[in-house]
């Protein structure tokens, strides 16, 4: 009889700690995520952008129309942990873009965020069947104006349309055109973050800036490359991309 007992007990006890390891469970608190937009915001060596100002550039008088870039291959860097990618994800930044949307990641600190600049290859050598069926809310759909050359030649990476003064007088006379595509002119970049990503809402706030993007290259002369004519100013425009932005705080 008292053996009965005992394995009466011994059973109800296993019963009991079952519930209570079930109940641990359902008391895990869930991860908390938060979603991660991106905003640049452009400035001309300090100076807020603006398209009806002119800007000293480098000594040359300059007045900006258009500054629209592709942003791809975008990846968290956590302090602990692999980097997070964010597979297919293209952003078309605008000054008149403001925040966009990236991804949802594991709250915490994120110390580093990588991109680049341009279209990967696949994408950038796409069929004309692919590139005229995208949605016209896919970024790397038909824009206006323009980023794109045609379907077999691919995209403009990056887009500086404005003019410049050739004469030295501070006024601008000529038009001013730097379009950078081909594979050789996609460019990576790292930015030093410290984020801390919380519950909800979380924006990264970068700075791009036009004077970075133009230094050592004196506009009043070499103001005009649309990649294929004039390859060795689209390449020192292109080195300078990844200086050209930084995290603001």
């Amino acid at each position: 009889m008292t053996k009965i007992k005992f394995s009466t007990l011994a059973l109800l006890a296993a019963f009991a700690l079952s519930f209570t390891a079930c109940d641990n469970e359902d008391d895990t608190p869930a991860v908390q995520e938060g979603t991660v937009n991106m905003m640049f915001e452009y400035t001309i060596d300090g100076a807020a952008f603006d398209t009806t100002q002119v800007y000293d550039v480098n000594g040359t008088a300059v007045k900006f129309s258009i500054a629209n870039f592709y942003v791809g291959g975008i990846e968290l860097m956590p302090e602990e942990g692999d980097a997070i990618p964010v597979a297919g994800k293209y952003l078309l930044v605008t000054p008149e873009a403001g925040m966009q949307e990236v991804t949802t990641v594991p709250a915490g600190h994120y110390h580093m965020v990588n991109f680049f600049v341009g279209v990967d290859p696949t994408n950038n050598s796409q069929s004309e069947g692919d590139f005229t069926s995208r949605n016209a809310d896919d970024p790397l759909s038909i824009q206006f104006p323009a980023m794109h050359w045609n379907w077999n030649s691919g995209y403009r990476f990056l887009r500086i349309d404005g003019q410049v003064d050739t004469d030295g007088d501070g006024e601008v006379d000529e038009s001013m055109a730097f379009h950078l595509g081909t594979a050789n002119m996609l460019q990576n970049v790292s930015v030093t973050a410290h984020k801390d990503v919380e519950d909800g809402s979380n924006m990264l706030h970068l700075q791009f800036d036009l004077a970075k993007l133009f230094e050592g290259i004196d506009l009043s002369t070499d103001y005009s490359t649309h990649t294929m004519n004039n390859p060795e100013l689209a390449a020192a425009v292109r080195d300078n991309i990844a200086g050209a932005f930084s995290m603001m705080h």
